[in-house]
């Protein structure tokens, strides 16, 4: 990956995976979300809606000049960009899917009920992530004796369970992260999603700066679905503390398009944060 950084091809992925018209949230970190939100916006996706916390604001920058990728969703310097802004206290009243799963249904009357808060979108972040795409944000250790706090879980479980579309992603790649448990549970994963018949289903992936891992639709396991250029399946067994399962075919993530990264560089992230 000589030619962009693993941050720059992990935006392009999520952009790809964004629809026009798709209602956006995700947790506390923002660069790398925002920059695919925002890539999106100005390649595809021209109506896509992004809602972020803090002073809660729903934005789109599709024609807006975004001096510096925010560093975290709960700065209030987001609001030059929102097109409207409500109390983070208030988000607890739009949680859930208007009608739940019958939301999701093609052609249901329930997609135009709420344009406020819901989203069909979710990307979350995590210190650890297990091998059910359960991850974890409070901390490593035990309670009262951790090695590490991390910031909390700040509601994420009610988001977790309603968002059919979520995508859990790392910024490393190693035993320590990539566990057979974790410690805590903060986003509950594909197994526990589906045996409690949340709607939200669940993680769709767990992506890392080696590689993207889906779900065993029969044993609901992380599965190696597809590899960063450049990077093998010796690399990612050695660096993952759990054992790694792979679907029938892994494929090959395609690298940023010259489109995709001009895009990128030039109108999204100017000042080369996702570059370092």
């Amino acid at each position: 990956m000589s030619d962009y950084s693993w941050k720059e091809l992990m935006a392009v992925v999520f952009s790809r995976e964004i629809k026009d018209t798709d209602k956006i949230t995700s947790g506390a970190h923002t660069e790398i979300f925002f920059a695919a939100c925002m890539l999106a916006q100005k390649t595809h996706a021209p109506n896509l809606k992004l809602q972020l916390g803090g002073g809660v604001t729903l934005c789109n920058v599709g024609d807006v000049e975004v001096s510096e990728l925010p560093k975290t969703s709960t700065g209030y310097e987001l609001l030059r960009y929102a097109e409207s802004v409500h109390d983070h206290a208030d988000t607890f009243l739009f949680y859930g899917a208007p009608g739940g799963a019958k939301y999701y249904k093609e052609g249901s009357d329930l997609r135009d009920v709420n344009h406020f808060w819901f989203a069909d979108k979710f990307f979350v972040g995590g210190i650890q992530a297990d091998k059910w795409g359960n991850t974890n944000m409070i901390g490593m250790g035990k309670p009262g004796k951790f090695t590490f706090r991390g910031p909390g879980t700040i509601g994420i479980n009610d988001i977790a369970i309603g968002v059919r579309d979520t995508y859990v992603f790392l910024t490393a790649h190693d035993k320590r992260r990539l566990v057979e448990k974790v410690d805590f549970i903060s986003h509950p994963g594909k197994k526990i999603c589906r045996e409690n018949e949340y709607y939200g289903g669940g993680p769709k992936w767990i992506v890392t700066p080696k590689c993207i891992f889906d779900f065993d639709p029969d044993t609901l396991e992380a599965r190696l679905a597809m590899l960063f250029p450049g990077v093998t399946v010796d690399d990612v067994k050695a660096n993952t503390g759990f054992e790694v399962k792979t679907a029938k075919k892994i494929e090959t993530v395609p690298p940023p398009s010259r489109e995709e990264l001009d895009a990128l560089r030039t109108e999204v992230d100017k000042t080369g944060v996702l570059r370092h």
